[in-house]
């Protein structure tokens, strides 16, 4: 990846994968330890209090963290201006959030849960919210360093705060008052580390020009985040708890493949914000490194499938591999969608991409409603998949028309293909002799093809490994691309 503004944005792009990593670590720990100190029946009463709160999730994503990052990005002059407008608006949808979700808890005909326990878990939504504009700041300047620095230790704090409660109290409130002190220090550290690099000065446009900004942005997200979530739902309507149960278990490991891919494309967002003629270099090496990666991912989720579900949630599990095979080809899909996708949001045509997002919707609701009674869990994987490669298709075309570059070559898609075809089809042909090997003989195929194609090199090997150490290692001087 390039430079930018002297920082190795390969470098500080390793580092927010592996902030992250740790920070889902975290969380992982969190969970035992409520799980643990809790036990089920209070364990529910905090999972009905963070589950009326998480409905009201997307009212304080409106999409003004995109509209900082860009303006950071794209030098404007108005940019601290934009900041302290943002800031204001997050303000006012933090308030929205705390007054709606107890609002909404006492409508609903049942109350399982004392209120105080929905205001607490309202206020740690509405008060964690307040830090995103911070690192939204630190995005933009391309400081993902600082990015991760400050994930780990928001999630460092809040694994304190949580230890700290269940030691002294061990109930329901003290762990959400918990969860609303750590979201306050996430904000201090956040605030601490982006206000030397808020512009000084710049005109402070209407709170209504950043809303109105920012709406395409916020509507992306609650698309995306309706997609994601509607397979689930209608499978539960038209296939029963234990389809879901599978379809579940499958899609854990796809989603949380998904999710490193988008961080790496994520990178991109600053730098693909500011005005180029030509598709910059990071931007083409990123594209060409998921292309050449998202096959091989496929691959090994595909091969390995059984023994992956069984390892991690036991042997009835198993049951889920075709899922999970299928669906694994729709991350692959969302891997090479998602630098385009970015460069589409980050270069102004944000609107564009929405319209792709609710064509996509449309046919993940009808395939769905099609496919669920015919085929269950398989047959929505099998619209997921359609819908992703729907996606890709419209973000191809979109990047297309931009004019500047953003689509490799004929020659590349054609080896991508033509590699990824034969290493399907060697790990068909080597199952009877086990998982572990087919996947193994296919990954090798499939890396010997693109080495020999030149679609990966060892100046590409050598750049990545140069990211980990520096990443590892803390150094700050630049690497060279």
């Amino acid at each position: 990846m390039a430079n930018t503004g002297g920082i190795s944005l390969g470098r500080v792009t390793v580092q927010l994968l592996f902030g992250r990593a740790i920070g889902h670590v975290l969380l992982l720990l969190n969970s035992v330890v409520l799980a643990r100190a809790l036990g089920v029946d209070r364990l529910g009463e905090y999972a009905y209090a963070m589950g009326i709160a998480a409905l009201f999730g997307l009212v304080p994503n409106l999409g003004v963290t995109s509209v900082i990052t860009r303006a950071i990005a794209r030098g404007d002059e108005t940019g601290g201006g934009v900041v302290r407008a943002a800031l204001l608006v997050q303000l006012g949808l933090a308030v929205l959030v705390l007054a709606a979700i107890p609002m909404c808890a006492t409508l609903l005909p049942e109350q399982p849960v004392p209120t105080a326990y929905v205001i607490l878990a309202a206020a740690q939504l509405a008060l964690g919210s307040l830090s995103w504009p911070y690192l939204a700041v630190l995005s933009g300047r391309a400081r993902f360093d600082l990015v991760a620095k400050n994930e780990v230790c928001g999630a460092g704090a809040a694994t304190v705060c949580l230890l700290g409660a269940v030691t002294l109290r061990n109930d329901v409130p003290s762990v959400l008052a918990a969860q609303v002190l750590a979201a306050g220090a996430a904000v201090i550290i956040a605030r601490r580390a982006a206000v030397p690099l808020i512009p000084i000065g710049g005109e402070r446009p209407s709170m209504r020009s950043v809303v109105r900004q920012a709406m395409p942005f916020g509507a992306a997200a609650a698309v995306q985040s309706l997609y994601a979530k509607l397979d689930l739902v209608l499978l539960g309507q038209m296939a029963g708890a234990a389809v879901v149960g599978l379809y579940s278990a499958a899609y854990k490991p796809v989603t949380l493949a998904v999710y490193f891919g988008g961080t790496i494309a994520g990178a991109l967002f600053p730098l693909m914000a500011r005005p180029f003629q030509h598709a910059p270099a990071a931007f083409s090496r990123t594209v060409r490194g998921l292309l050449a990666a998202a096959p091989a991912m496929a691959l090994l989720l595909t091969g390995l499938a059984g023994p992956l579900l069984q390892a991690l949630y036991g042997r009835e599990f198993r049951a889920a591999a075709p899922m999970i095979m299928v669906l694994a080809w729709s991350a692959a899909a969302n891997w090479i969608c998602a630098p385009f996708s970015v460069a589409l949001q980050a270069g102004r045509r944000e609107h564009e991409w929405l319209a792709a997002l609710v064509g996509a919707l449309g046919v993940n609701v009808v395939g769905n409603l099609w496919a669920i009674p015919r085929w269950g869990g398989l047959g929505a994987a099998a619209v997921t998949v359609s819908c992703e490669l729907a996606l890709l298709g419209a973000a191809l075309v979109l990047a297309g028309r931009t004019g500047k570059g953003l689509l490799p070559g004929a020659r590349q898609w054609m080896i991508s293909v033509g590699v990824t075809a034969v290493g399907a089809v060697t790990l068909w042909a080597l199952q009877p002799y086990g998982e572990i090997p087919a996947t193994g003989g296919a990954l090798a195929v499939y890396t010997v093809l693109l080495v020999s194609f030149r679609s990966v090199t060892i100046e590409d090997a050598s750049s990545v490994i140069g990211w980990v150490r520096q990443a590892v290692s803390g150094e700050a001087r630049v690497a060279r691309f």
